[in-house]
């Protein structure tokens, strides 16, 4: 057999003229087992086509990045090909037979795919290069087709099989059809006027619920004075910190590496927790807001949080999460598919709480990571703590078991001595002959004899297990004293262990974890101990026979984990057969209720970390910490009727036309969103309708883009639309779609690619980032181009940055209330100069001052 027969797996394909719906066709990487099998829907002739075509024509390679990826190839070497063709194109290289061929000589798949002479075979037998899209289109649908084939085989074995619960069952059945109509084509630009339509409803809806210049012009004449626009080939940086004003309750539980503090308590300085469980730095805190609306979120495990309505949580929807479990959450496939969570403020999720006929829960918040702590020199060992806690007698070491097991893991694992005084009542003791006791005062403790020697008060203090109990503070007084609730997490996980292997059940059927206690105290406890190691936990309590009062309420705490909690052998053996295979559900925290209550006094602070995030409540929620770029827009494309393009990694296309609607008809912004739009509001809303929907304007808000997306786009919108200015918002938010060494490494790609892709296209793009911390630690809080976060290529490739400054931001008694600065740090082509233009936050704008 040749070489040109074998795929790119290393399996045989069959030869070309038998390609088709025969027999001798099959799907990647298996073959019929019989001739009479059916061979997966494909079509060989449109994926030569495509390819072809792609060698032939760089237009066409983004005709087809629109509507296809590799997976897509029935044949692994076409999939091939187009991963080396696309890998040339993103790099900005040329793609011809030539150029693919070294690239795959380069990996060494060259004589896998057929050498370079089945090139030159797939070129030849384009019919026409400009119908790439078509081809391309033809060999989606047979993808979808093969997806379609295997979902149904997939729903047949879920059905036949029976196992679970069948609404979990019919569910993954929905997930796998779900996945089949995720069409990556239609998160794409649209121009206003077809946004207009959705936007106009979205807002009526709220209202109507109860409750000389040649460059591209900027809108501010200094800055125009100063650049004479903005001009072709540039990259011009526009850098601030990111915006503050979404506050929680000031006695809102926010868990530190010491213990708790407060939403009101906590200062510029302190530490808190980000969502993975490591510290991270509170960089700035706001003054006490009030007046501010206020909601009450509440989630399925019981706990709630007070947030204003602008306050910020990264949620996923209840479509994100059927993707998510149609990708196997296999990272990279979820980020090729765009499976991600979202950005949502209060006030939005109040609005799309419950979705379906069914009102099924729309949004979730995942898991915070175990909490990351030192290994802590304790007294007493966490696992045999654990067990005392669970079924000691709360005056003596004295520990009563139901089985010789826990005793032994005393002795092995803890290095104590347990004594057994019959029936299940044993004692733990510290290991024998390790010191005598001496009586009077403490100076001659030391070593006698090979002996250590204590005094009687040393012997109280720390001589036997009950007196180490003693010290920590737990004999007569169950509870978990606080730094075992900040050691380690294998210390944390020790303890656990062993208040489940005394007090901890299996139930049956669930496979959840169940502790049940009757002292209030040591459930409080308990509860925190689990959710610092990443579990979800509810909690309920029930009436019993107790000895008083205060011991007649069972407090029980509900967990699942697929992790392994127990070290008793009986109920580990039951948990593992009991418990979820994955974290697919229990891994997260449903939304139940988003209630308006009345206004609270709140804060919000700013975290140290990329994600924004830090924990919340005491269930550790993770919670959430761009106006100048839309001006620019609004300049170029509404005033100078100039084509841009909004590429929006952050806001939604409908936030941001609301936004450019409040901005041109100078209406409030919270008006629109909060449903108080007055008759005046309507008018100045209608004057602007047509100017705003007819500018040649275009908004992407496709989430996690990739800068061969945005570069395919682009070009594209050049060649049909003449396009003039692109914006970019946010670098930080882009991914390159691959593994790399660094998160420096990769947005020095970035900014290369963006400035690259300006010089292509001969037009000015205007990329967003963040500032890092520096500008907090300075006492004019001005930033300096060195604060560009994340790379120092931004500052060197830039042609121009622009750093935003508000002084009223930092200071609440500013003599420049409602002024911003423009900090033009670099000017390439120009002098560098401040300039001054007036904020007007109520219509989410900046404006020239004489305005």
């Amino acid at each position: 057999m040749s070489v040109a027969e074998q795929d790119s797996r290393g399996m045989p394909e069959p030869p070309i003229e038998d390609w088709g719906d025969g027999p001798a066709a099959y799907a990647p990487g298996e073959r019929p087992t019989t001739p009479g099998d059916r061979t997966p829907p494909q079509d060989m002739a449109a994926e030569q086509s495509v390819l072809g075509a792609m060698l032939i024509s760089k237009d066409a390679i983004a005709d087809v990045t629109e509507v296809i990826r590799g997976v897509d190839f029935y044949r692994p070497s076409h999939e091939t090909i187009h991963d080396a063709i696309i890998d040339l194109y993103g790099r900005g290289e040329p793609v011809d037979m030539v150029t693919v061929a070294a690239e795959l000589q380069r990996r060494g798949e060259l004589q896998r795919i057929g050498g370079a002479p089945y090139l030159h075979t797939v070129s030849a037998n384009v019919p026409i290069a400009a119908n790439a899209g078509y081809y391309a289109e033809i060999v989606r649908e047979k993808a979808m087709l093969r997806r379609l084939v295997d979902a149904g085989t997939k729903i047949v074995q879920i059905g036949y099989a029976g196992e679970g619960q069948v609404d979990d069952i019919v569910d993954q059945a929905q997930a796998e059809v779900y996945k089949i109509t995720d069409k990556r084509a239609t998160e794409d630009f649209a121009p206003l006027s077809d946004i207009m339509d959705g936007v106009l409803d979205e807002i009526e809806a709220i209202s109507n619920r109860e409750a000389g210049l040649y460059g591209v012009p900027t809108g501010f004449a200094d800055l125009d004075d100063l650049t004479n626009g903005l001009h072709s080939g540039q990259m011009i940086i526009v850098a601030a910190r990111p915006a503050m004003g979404k506050a929680l309750a000031l006695d809102t539980p926010l868990p530190t590496p010491s213990g708790w503090t407060t939403m009101g308590e906590v200062r510029v300085g302190d530490q808190l927790y980000d969502a993975q469980g490591h510290p991270t730095t509170v960089v700035a805190a706001t003054e006490v807001l009030v007046d501010r609306p206020c909601y009450e979120v509440e989630f399925s495990d019981g706990s709630r949080i007070v947030a204003d309505a602008q306050h910020q949580w990264l949620t996923e929807t209840r479509a994100v999460r059927k993707s998510t479990w149609a990708a196997g959450h296999d990272y990279y496939r979820m980020r090729n598919q765009r499976i991600f969570p979202a950005v949502v403020t209060t006030e939005e999720m109040a609005a799309t709480v419950r979705i379906g006929a069914e009102g099924r829960a729309s949004h979730a918040v995942l898991n915070t990571g175990a909490l990351t702590g030192p290994d802590l020199d304790l007294d007493v060992p966490p696992y045999a703590l654990g067990a005392w806690l669970g079924d000691g007698h709360s005056a003596s070491a004295r520990i009563t078991c139901e089985t010789p097991e826990i005793p032994m893991r005393l002795e092995g694992d803890c290095d104590l001595v347990v004594e057994h005084h019959g029936g299940m009542l044993y004692s733990i003791k510290l290991p024998p002959d390790e010191w005598n006791v001496l009586t009077g005062v403490c100076v001659e403790c030391g070593d006698r004899a090979g002996k250590r020697v204590l005094c009687g008060g040393c012997y109280a203090d720390h001589g036997s297990f009950q007196a180490l109990l003693r010290k920590i503070g737990v004999l007569n007084n169950k509870h978990i004293p606080g730094n075992y609730l900040r050691g380690s997490e294998r210390q944390r996980r020790d303890l656990l262990a062993g208040l489940m292997d005394t007090d901890g059940t299996v139930v049956k059927g669930v496979g959840s974890c169940q502790f049940a206690v009757t002292s209030q105290r040591l459930a409080d406890d308990v509860y925190e101990l689990i959710v610092s190691l990443g579990y979800k936990c509810g909690r309920a309590t029930k009436r019993v026979q107790g000895r008083s009062e205060e011991t007649s309420t069972c407090y029980i705490l509900n967990f699942s984990t697929t992790e392994d909690v127990f070290r008793l052998h009986r109920k580990h053996q039951l948990h593992k057969e009991e418990r979820p295979g994955t974290t697919s559900r229990i891994g997260r925290r449903y939304v139940t209720a988003v209630r308006r209550i009345e206004s609270v006094p709140v804060r919000c602070v700013q975290v140290d970390n990329d994600d924004h995030l830090y924990l919340a409540g005491e269930a550790m929620i993770p919670t959430h910490n761009s106006t100048l770029a839309l001006d620019l827009c609004r300049a170029a494309s509404i005033h100078n009727n100039l084509t841009s393009v909004f590429f929006s990694l952050e806001m939604t296309r409908s936030e941001i036309t609301m936004r450019l609607l409040s901005a041109e008809a100078k209406v409030p912004l919270n008006h629109i969103r909060n449903g108080n739009m007055n008759d005046d509001d309507w008018a100045k809303l209608a004057r602007k309708m047509g100017e705003v929907s007819s500018a040649p304007m275009f908004i992407d808000d496709s989430p996690n883009m990739t800068m061969m997306e945005i570069r395919a786009k682009a070009r594209r919108l050049k060649q049909r639309h003449d396009l003039k200015l692109i914006v970019i918002d946010y670098m930080q938010l882009m991914s390159s779609g691959k593994k790399v060494e660094s998160r420096q490494l990769e947005v020095s790609e970035f900014s290369r690619q963006i400035k690259l892709l300006a010089k292509e296209l001969e037009l000015p793009i205007i990329a967003l980032s963040q500032l890092n911390r520096g500008p907090e630690q300075r006492g004019d809080k001005r930033p300096m181009m060195s604060d560009l976060r994340e790379s120092g290529s931004l500052e060197q490739d830039a042609d121009m940055v622009i750093l935003l400054h508000r002084d009223d931001v930092y200071e609440k008694e500013s003599t420049r209330p409602g002024e911003a600065d423009l900090i033009v740090a670099k000017h390439r082509n120009g002098p560098t100069r401040d300039i001054t233009v007036a904020f007007q936050g109520h219509y989410s704008r900046f404006v020239d001052m004489a305005h």
